[in-house]
């Protein structure tokens, strides 16, 4: 009987469209409702903000100019990103071969790379749970490890394997299994942060205020692994994906040459609206540090009070405010509540008066 309702269920079923995106700026939107729009397929995303930098397409000789035209971009963009600049940047690359030259220029530029380590110890683990389908061999392997080993590091692995077959009493004992519940369970690895680079794949979910998009040629945007129409849409969606992940810059770089073979630009940047491409020249790194470190100034405090305050709240950065409504703070300098609720509104500036109007008295 259930079965026979479905039909009608079905046939009278609402689509609620949200068409409304409250991070990206205006120009994002429209770059990426441009690219979006090349699946034939109906795009209705519109912009919430008012403001915001231009996109910029911005091409090089080859993937090592390019790579170091990412470092000069970040290091104009540093100044202006407050306190922790590195930390909301993003490198979006199609594919996982891209990313070893850019994380090598920006690294010899002086840009910290975001990492993340496993303890050796958890990773010999993984690779003897691989060895060992054995619950038993496993098992006996982590006692005589408890009570043998000299190890601190060694026997502490050994209680997470017990652990790990303790919770896990069905199901295939191996190194992806073990190394799964690693990252669920247990709090092990090491993150330096730094400059993300990641693939558009790796992206997805994410957001950061600014954000290359790296290596837009044909080939590889959309990659040749894409033969079918539904496989060059995807394609396209996915294109869509790592342009939006910008909150407030977003620049899109390409190589004329890469890997000693002609390449061009990608399809999908085919009237793309944008702004000049010209790249502008990083100032003297040195001069920049300093200014950042020994010269505070309102927006550096302004965006280390929104990671403080998102932290408190259980927030992202970017749900507090935007890095754009923090520049409009140091502009105007806002001098009472009612100042500030003509940038954030009159029930936010209520609640944020108190942290907001002593940092800009400082500074004015």
């Amino acid at each position: 009987m259930l079965f026979d309702t479905l039909p009608d269920v079905i046939g009278r079923t609402t689509v609620l469209t949200l068409p409304n995106n409250y991070r990206c700026s205006p120009h994002i939107v429209a770059a990426a409702r441009h690219v979006a729009s090349q699946t034939k397929e109906p795009v209705h995303i519109r912009a919430t903000r008012t403001t915001g930098e231009p996109v910029r397409v911005v091409g090089f000789a080859d993937e090592e100019a390019e790579a170091k035209g990412i470092a000069d971009l970040l290091w104009n963009y540093a100044p202006t990103a407050g306190a922790h600049p590195w930390e909301s940047v993003a490198i979006l690359v199609r594919t996982n071969n891209q990313a070893t030259v850019i994380a090598q220029a920006i690294k010899s530029a002086g840009i910290p790379v975001k990492t993340t380590r496993q303890p050796a110890e958890i990773t010999a683990a993984i690779s003897l749970a691989a060895q060992n389908s054995s619950r038993h061999a496993l098992a006996a392997w982590a006692s005589d490890t408890i009570e043998e080993s000299l190890e601190d590091a060694e026997r502490t692995v050994a209680g997470l394997v017990k652990q790990f077959l303790a919770d896990d009493q069905s199901g295939v004992v191996d190194g992806r299994a073990f190394a799964a519940w690693v990252t669920a369970t247990a709090n092990t690895q090491t993150v330096t942060p730094g400059v993300e680079i990641l693939t558009f794949h790796g992206a997805k979910g994410r957001e950061w205020d600014f954000v290359v998009v790296a290596g837009a040629e044909s080939g590889l945007l959309p990659h040749s692994s894409a033969k079918t129409a539904q496989q060059k849409a995807e394609e396209t969606r996915l294109a869509y994906v790592a342009l939006t992940r910008a909150g407030h810059q977003l620049v899109v770089t390409w190589a004329r040459s890469r890997n000693g073979r002609t390449s061009t630009k990608s399809p999908l940047l085919d009237g793309l609206p944008t702004s000049d491409a010209t790249l502008p020249k990083a100032s003297v790194r040195s001069a920049r540090l300093k200014t950042n470190s020994s010269q505070p100034r309102m927006l550096d405090h302004l965006a280390t009070w929104r990671l403080r305050h998102a932290a408190k709240l259980f927030m992202t950065p970017e749900e507090v405010c935007s890095i754009e409504d923090l520049r409009l703070v140091a502009e105007r300098k806002p001098q009472t509540e009612e100042d500030l609720a003509s940038i954030f509104g009159a029930v936010t500036s209520t609640k944020i008066s108190a942290e907001i109007l002593p940092i800009v008295k400082e500074f004015s």
